[in-house]
């Protein structure tokens, strides 16, 4: 695959990689921190792709490995849940988002990478390094935990 201007990298790949270590970290801080992290490593490492899926497969798997290292540092678990507004384009999108945010590391990821970036589970447990069995089950956990909180949020209303 021919090399590419690091300028078009962030910008192809920029809204996932943000989304992803948003929802893995929970504050925008350290999100921020990943993002810049996954470009720098992309621009010193240089990496050569046989395809597009393959450079795509490696800034998910970096961001999460990142995201994970971030997640990790002592001082770092003292830091208080994602709080601040972001904008979505319903109150719907909303709401989902806030209960996805306080689903378990594990679970946020494989909803995201299944409904927002359109992987099948057998690429999940790739990306994830996990078996196949694992990320269904993670599935099925935060679908039922998803299905409970938000039938629940959204009969109050």
């Amino acid at each position: 695959m021919q090399e590419k201007n690091i300028t078009d990298i962030i910008e192809k790949y920029s809204d996932m990689v943000y989304r992803i270590a948003l929802t893995r970290c929970g504050c925008i801080e350290n999100a921020e921190d990943v993002f810049q992290e996954v470009f720098i490593k992309y621009s010193q490492k240089r990496p050569n792709f046989k395809n597009e899926e393959h450079e795509k497969a490696w800034i998910i798997r970096v961001t999460i490995n990142l995201s994970k290292n971030v997640n990790n540092l002592n001082w770092n678990k003292k830091v208080v849940t994602l709080d601040e507004n972001i904008a979505f384009e319903t109150q719907e999108q909303s709401n989902i988002f806030s209960v996805v945010c306080e689903l378990p590391q594990n679970y946020k990821t494989v909803i995201y990478l299944l409904y927002y970036e359109g992987y099948k589970v057998n690429e999940i447990a790739k990306l994830m390094k996990k078996s196949e069995g694992t990320i269904k089950t993670w599935l099925y956990r935060a679908r039922e935990i998803l299905k409970t909180k938000l039938e629940g949020g959204f009969e109050n209303e």
